[in-house]
């Protein structure tokens, strides 16, 4: 590779890694506020937050990757075209496909790692999210006893009021079903004035100290008689309610790693329920994003083209626009697979081919023909249609004035 090369490559991932970055950071933002509302009831926000965090970062990473490499080679070629170094490498005989080949690289390694993002992080990592959130959501005593309302977790119904000083709560009623051999023998009545919520720092495990308390069984199934009353200064009651596992991984083709899906393509693996159509549908868009990648640059490269006296500053938005109605496209047309509608490769493959041929088309145009490049044109025509509003605003105003 030569130095050229070397330095198209160094000023692209530069960019590319710094647009990765920004992008996740932005599409955390709005995550972080639903995942802080998730946490309050948790004994360990920082670990799950963190957690939740982690296992959210390769489904941002799968939308911030193409959008990053898209736009990192366009503001490449165009600094490298506003600076007069793409005309020097023009008089120098190096060819337009030859600058393209750093890109082409990153594209070819980049499509490698979204392989791997989009078919084994991202389907575990979301499981794992899930299965965080989940367990964050379990009602355990401290959750219960800091919302000040009637709140049954497990056996157990429980309330605190929530307006003593410092870090007291009460007063404190629980209401405890009694079983016994897996039936229900009674049911127990505490109540205290006063209590604390600690949580040991070994397990991690909530106590609840009571103070002041007493308590009543109460047994009989027709006829309840209170079977004993105790008065205690303090107690604790330790450990949180009793808690579900969470299901099993693949409930969601979403949750299933490429291979799995790929030896679900008959929908004859008992270990998942999803219908064929679904899966092979999904496999199809996975396998898709990553071909995408590969024919980017090609698309890039001549959005981010500018030489003359008048540069076009058009590439970026239409590379945006181009971007989000292609990913629309691939998920409306894996809905459409996944419905049954049409063969699941159908909804996803023509438009690939689509837009392979319009990246070869628009790379032989900037390549191999003279001429302004692809997106000035485009440029041109807003600058006409704002100097025909200028025009039209300014009449209005002269007619305004006469009549005036």
């Amino acid at each position: 590779m030569g130095r050229l090369n070397q330095y198209l490559m160094k000023k692209a991932a530069v960019t590319i890694g710094g647009l990765i970055v920004f992008a996740c950071c932005v599409l955390l933002l709005e995550r972080l506020l639903r995942i802080f509302q998730v946490v309050t009831t948790s004994t360990n926000p920082a670990s799950d937050t963190s957690q939740m965090i982690v296992n959210l970062l390769p489904y941002y990473l799968g939308i911030a990757v193409p959008l990053a490499l898209l736009l990192g080679i366009i503001i490449t070629v165009d600094r490298f075209s506003r600076s007069s170094e793409l005309t020097a490498a023009f008089g120098s005989g190096i060819s337009l496909f030859h600058m393209t080949k750093p890109f082409l690289f990153i594209g070819v390694f980049l499509a490698v790692l979204t392989l791997f993002i989009e078919g084994y992080m991202q389907p575990v990592g979301r499981y794992n999210y899930r299965k965080v959130e989940y367990s964050v959501k379990q009602q355990s005593f401290t959750a219960a006893l800091r919302e000040g309302t009637f709140t049954t977790v497990g056996n157990r119904t429980f309330f605190a009021g929530t307006d003593l000083p410092g870090a007291a709560i009460g007063p404190i009623f629980i209401y405890e079903t009694v079983m016994e051999d897996g039936e229900e023998t009674g049911t127990r009545l505490t109540t205290a004035g006063q209590g604390e919520i600690i949580v040991r720092e070994t397990t991690m495990e909530p106590v609840l100290q009571l103070a002041e308390a007493q308590t009543h069984l109460i047994t009989g199934s027709d006829t309840k008689l209170i079977d004993g009353d105790l008065q205690f200064e303090s107690s604790s009651i330790a450990g949180a309610a009793s808690v579900i596992n969470y299901r099993i991984r693949g409930d969601d083709e979403r949750e299933m790693t490429s291979r799995e899906l790929f030896s679900n393509r008959k929908g004859q693996d008992s270990r998942f329920e999803v219908t064929p159509q679904v899966n092979n549908a999904t496999l199809h868009l996975r396998i898709a994003k990553s071909i995408l990648l590969l024919i980017l640059p090609f698309i890039a490269v001549p959005f981010g083209l500018n030489y003359g006296r008048n540069p076009s500053s058009a590439g970026i938005a239409v590379g945006v626009v181009f971007l989000i109605s292609l990913q629309k496209a691939l998920e409306f047309g894996q809905s459409l697979g996944a419905a049954g509608k049409i063969p699941p490769w159908a909804g996803i493959w023509p438009i690939i081919i689509a837009v392979a041929i319009f990246a070869f088309w628009i790379f032989r145009k900037s390549a191999y023909k003279m001429g302004q490049p692809p997106l000035t044109s485009i440029s041109h025509y807003m600058s006409h249609v704002q100097a025909d509003i200028a025009k039209k605003f300014a009449a209005l105003k002269s007619i305004g004035a006469q009549k005036s």
